[in-house]
């Protein structure tokens, strides 16, 4: 710890005992100078000694790699540039994957969270081929006969108007069974979990989230006990939970948006015996110890036979039957995005191939200048082991500091992720530099230190030093030292050519996918979403003046086209319902339920959506009932092929009487609608006149239905303009009432393409940068080839050479290189074509124009990296050259 110190004291003491050794010989009569002489030879070599001491003092390789990191901090500095290109490289190779891994982990392999989550599963109704959330009756019944289970719980998302101490804002929120908590194993932070006797309609107590707790309550202990006011009614808060719980997650098909409060599910009497209706609660379950998931699987068809017995006569005999399954809870959160995030790794894999083929170029490169330095060190003794250790500590150097770089631009390549593209993530807004991604972060670092580095040390280690001193000369360059470096730019080329093709195919998708008619015009339409709570809109008559006043105000703003109401916009689903349809010829197939959209106004016209047959809406149908119904052609093609559906009548349910369900007679057809995610396949749709849905389902629901609305404005200006305007004109009808989204149309649809969106970005960046190495990689193996045979080219010139051969001899060189990469990239990337064809959208894995553009974009990039050496080849002075010789 004190080297310095104890070795001055070292040196001193032994300039002392050879003065005292001298003045000894002088007392003897020798002349000072051989008194010296004589007293250095008793003592011995003094520079051995030190070293000798030193090593008794310490570790000698402790000492050595002090000494190299000493000489590779000097070296690194008298060759900035150097060091920065490659600290710069790594950094970015080091930094995408990080980035990636980080999302990988939040998604894939961080814990979900809860205890003992391997026994956590999802459990789903069937109805026909497709899984669905349970109905209330459906879920009851399972709770009371299952034995698999230690609990079962069920759930659903719920927007709630948070009110009071400050402006009212929409907040997402879950409703949920009593043991739900206790089922995942997780208690409050403070207070308490909900108990039986909470799960009762009229019990109001809410469970808060961390993060509704800081933001909106500033992490007020005493909040336990106080009131908060939901949707407009009064509730008392019995607990918060901890900042680390999320629930519902992302990831699964329904109810996973993550909640801010949570309330008692508490079924009404209604609810409990809508026996095929309301299938929107979703349920998690925790297997018994010592019970597989096979042996509940079993247990549940047997369950699912005693449910559907529980079914009215009528609905058995109109065939409604569900079906019961289960799945591990993870498959459930994860399993849709689990393929995509790791091919997304993959991507940034070879990226991080790229940069290390790149930096063993130059670094390979960089060893080749110095190989009259390890030739020297090996004449003086030097072993190859530690001419290994001198060289592998630069490269190490170069890596932690890269690595360091990787880490901190990773921070900011996750905190630039799109919100829409987090929020299709699992755990999108938990993204962190946890101890797992720091161990990746220093895996990779020291992975690309040894991928990058060995390869030219052995080059170096292997060489003796005679033919090491050889390499030295100008004359004649090293010919495994130039392989390695061919070698090296082939893979990056071949790598470069992989990612391209794949991020063209993705860039293909997602233009054909936004090239995809949605049915509908977005310009220039602005739209707003919000819920009317039942305290303050009780009745139907208070939902139907808000909405009158509402589009009265919205239509009569400036530079307003035309405005409407509507329960779901374009690329949303509201409500599934069962039809029947008079003289049908339903194909195979083809369900027998429809969506179900309820409109206020010219919806239509606002949306520009074509009206293909028939007639919309009238003025009249818009505030009277008048039985009338518009489907889009889809649902007119399944159930009249061949025919015009136009006078064709419908109703819901099967098999009901008239006086319950009566008929509605169809007016229009109108274009098939995006009513999904933007290229999936339109489903059957229905609309309806908001006057015929019944006051009492607006009286008597106790959900939201029907007071959830959206409002579309279609202007003749920019939307944006018309922002305030809209957010006033709603605050002049009711000031307390809470906006939930207010957005462009076009932004909407941006939105639901961001995933696809980020892919092809994020795909062309890597490519872009993979090229872009390459070319470097190329570049600087022609510039190190040219000034190695600077002497050959000199002879070739002076011997009459003409300039354009030198010119042909350096481009061809390097083009030869990229054509063999270009090779074995294209038969790669034909079998990566496959792999990812399913995540394509109308888009062939063999696209010729990706696949024919690819080849050219790279022999462009493969000629300017080889111009500039070429033609600084062809500038050669040949006399010059060979004075210096």
């Amino acid at each position: 710890m004190r080297r310095k110190q104890a070795l001055d004291g070292l040196g001193q003491e032994i300039r002392d005992h050879i003065e005292r050794e001298t003045q000894d010989n002088i007392d003897k009569g020798m002349t000072p100078t051989e008194a010296r002489r004589q007293a250095m030879i008793t003592f011995g070599n003094v520079t051995l000694t030190m070293e000798h001491t030193q090593a008794v003092w310490g570790w000698p390789a402790l000492d050595a790699i002090r000494q190299d990191l000493r000489y590779v901090f000097r070296t690194l500095c008298k060759k900035p540039a150097f060091a920065l290109i490659v600290i710069l490289t790594l950094g970015f190779g080091i930094g995408l994957n990080t980035a990636t891994f980080s999302v990988v982990n939040a998604a894939l392999i961080r814990p979900l969270g809860f205890a003992d989550p391997d026994r956590l599963v999802a459990l789903h109704e069937r109805l026909g081929p497709q899984d669905a959330p349970f109905s209330p009756p459906d879920f009851l019944d399972v709770e009371r006969d299952q034995q698999s289970f230690e609990n079962v719980a069920a759930y659903a998302n719920v927007p709630f108007e948070l009110s009071g101490r400050s402006e009212p804002i929409r907040i997402d929120g879950a409703k949920v069974s009593a043991g739900l908590f206790s089922l995942l194993g997780v208690s409050p932070l403070l207070g308490r979990d909900f108990q039986s006797e909470d799960d009762q309609p009229g019990t109001n107590v809410a469970v808060l989230s961390w993060g509704l707790w800081q933001s909106r309550y500033g992490g007020d202990r005493s909040i336990v006990g106080q009131t908060i006011t939901l949707d407009r009614r009064i509730y008392t808060v019995i607990g918060v939970m901890p900042a680390a719980f999320e629930f519902p997650r992302r990831g699964p098909q329904a109810n996973n948006i993550p909640a801010s409060v949570w309330v008692p599910i508490a079924f009404t009497g209604v609810e409990r015996q809508a026996r095929a209706n309301g299938f929107n609660r979703s349920v998690i379950a925790r297997l018994k110890r010592g019970v597989s998931l096979n042996a509940a699987r079993a247990e549940l068809e047997v369950l699912a036979r005693r449910v559907n017995a529980n079914y009215p006569p009528e609905l058995q005999r109109a065939g409604v039957a569900v079906g019961l399954s289960a799945a591990p809870l993870r498959d459930e959160i994860v399993g849709r995005m689990e393929r995509p995030l790791l091919l997304l790794l993959g991507a940034v894999g070879l990226v991080l191939l790229v940069t290390c083929a790149n930096v063993a170029t130059l670094v390979l490169s960089r060893a080749a200048s110095r190989t009259r330095e390890i030739a020297v060190r090996t004449a003086l003794g030097a072993s190859r082991a530690r001419l290994v250790q001198l060289l592998l500590t630069e490269v190490t150097v170069l890596s932690i500091v890269g690595g360091l770089v990787g880490l901190a631009a990773s921070r900011l390549i996750v905190g630039a992720l799109p919100r829409a593209v987090a929020e299709a993530i699992p755990a999108g807004q938990e993204f962190s530099i946890d101890f797992r991604v720091l161990a990746f972060t220093g895996g990779i670092a020291i992975a690309t230190s040894l991928l990058f580095a060995l390869i030219p040390l052995g080059t170096v280690a292997r060489a003796r030093t005679g033919l090491a001193l050889q390499e030295t000369s100008r004359s004649t360059p090293g010919r495994r030292r130039h392989h390695m470096q061919a070698s090296l730019v082939v893979t990056t080329v071949m790598l470069a050519c992989v990612l391209l093709v794949g991020a063209g195919l993705f860039i293909r998708s997602f233009s054909a996918l936004m090239a995809t008619d949605p049915g509908y015009n977005p310009d220039r339409v602005l739209t707003a979403s919000l819920t009317l709570p039942r305290v303050g809109y009780s009745t139907a008559a208070s939902v139907r003046s808000f909405h009158h006043a509402l589009l009265t105000r919205a239509s009569a703003l400036p530079a307003v086209r035309s405005a409407a109401l509507v329960t779901d916009l374009p690329l949303e689903r509201y409500e599934n319902r069962v039809l029947s349809a008079e003289e049908a010829q339903l194909a195979e197939g083809v369900p027998s339920t429809t969506n179900l959209s309820w409109v206020y106004g010219p919806y239509f016209q606002t949306l520009g959506i074509q009206l293909k047959s028939g007639r919309v809406f009238s003025d009249v149908e818009a505030i009277e009932p008048r039985g009338v119904v518009i489907v889009n052609e889809r649902l007119a093609r399944s159930f009249w092929p061949g025919q015009d559906a136009v006078g064709k009548r419908l109703r819901w349910g099967l098999n009901v009487p008239d006086n319950q369900n009566p008929w509605l007679t169809i007016i229009g057809v109108v274009a098939d609608v995006a009513d999904g995610p933007l290229g999936a396949e339109p489903s059957v749709h229905a609309y309806e006149p908001f006057s015929q849905l019944p006051d009492n389902v607006l009286n008597n629901t106790p959900t939201s239905f029907g007071r959830q609305v959206k409002l579309a404005v279609r202007t003749d200006a920019d939307p944006l303009a018309l922002v305030s305007a809209v957010r006033a004109e709603i605050g002049g009808i009711d000031r307390q009432l809470a906006i939930e989204s207010i957005a462009t149309m076009v932004d909407r649809v941006g939105e639901t393409v961001s995933p696809q969106r980020f892919s092809a970005m994020v795909l062309g960046a890597f490519a872009t940068g993979s090229l872009l190495l390459a070319a470097v990689g190329l570049y600087g193996l022609l510039v190190f080839t040219v000034s190695e045979r600077a002497r050959e080219i000199a002879v070739r010139l002076a011997l009459g050479a003409q300039r354009t051969e030198i010119l042909r001899i350096v481009i061809g060189h390097g083009l030869k290189l990229v054509a063999f990469g270009l090779l074995l990239g294209l038969g790669i990337s034909y079998g990566t074509g496959r792999a990812i064809a399913s995540l394509l959208y109308q888009t062939e894995s063999y696209d010729i124009v990706t696949f024919g553009t690819v080849p050219i974009v790279l022999l462009l990039i493969g000629v300017i990296a080889c111009a500039l050496p070429a033609y600084r080849a062809s500038r050669v002075e040949p006399m010059g050259i060979l004075r210096s010789e």
